[in-house]
């Protein structure tokens, strides 16, 4: 007799959850990796986040004249793990070119995870921690997900490269990274 009260409830939430994440990805906030992957240059949303790996905050505007690598992560999800070290090894690579930087952006995680998840695959890097804001801000529905942001401060839309355009949906490789930073740096 108790089950069904139960089933019901769950259903009752799952429901509005998957409304919440549908109203999240096609609000107006949400429009970013929407725009690119249509193949538009769109303005990055403007944010200050409290780093993960550093005291302080990064105010997004502080990285304008630099092309940004922004990838959205989580230290629990398996997809993440497997590009750490092609992000590491290319922020890296890219590192000598002043103009290029990488940003990454922990989600929903606790810091001290966090923190063990960049030590571990040797990230250096600015990583910022997000309640969540971010992640509707730019349209992000999985983890990973990278996106390339313009000296103007714009997110540009990644050329086609083996079937992935507009932005990086799950793990990165350093083809999509050098396509998408090229681009960024052309526009």
């Amino acid at each position: 007799m108790r089950r069904l009260p139960q089933a019901l409830a769950v259903t009752v939430v799952v429901g509005l959850l998957a409304l919440l994440v549908w109203d999240v990805v096609h609000s107006s906030g949400g429009k970013v990796a929407k725009e690119v992957d249509s193949g538009h240059v769109y303005a990055a949303p403007a944010f200050t986040r409290p780093y993960v790996n550093r005291k302080g905050n990064l105010t997004f505007a502080s990285l304008r004249g630099k092309v940004v690598v922004v990838n959205f992560w989580q230290s629990y999800c398996a997809p993440c793990t497997q590009e750490a070290r092609t992000l590491a090894a290319a922020s890296r690579r890219w590192r000598a070119d002043k103009n290029v930087v990488f940003l990454g952006v922990d989600v929903q995680d606790f810091r001290s995870a966090g923190l063990k998840f960049l030590r571990r695959f040797g990230i250096t890097y600015p990583n910022v921690s997000d309640d969540g804001s971010l992640v509707g801000r730019f349209g992000v529905t999985g983890y990973p997900e990278t996106f390339f942001v313009d000296r103007r401060g714009r997110v540009v839309p990644m050329p086609s490269v083996g079937g992935q355009a507009g932005h990086i949906v799950g793990p990165a490789t350093q083809q999509l990274i050098a396509a998408g930073i090229k681009q960024a740096l052309t526009t």
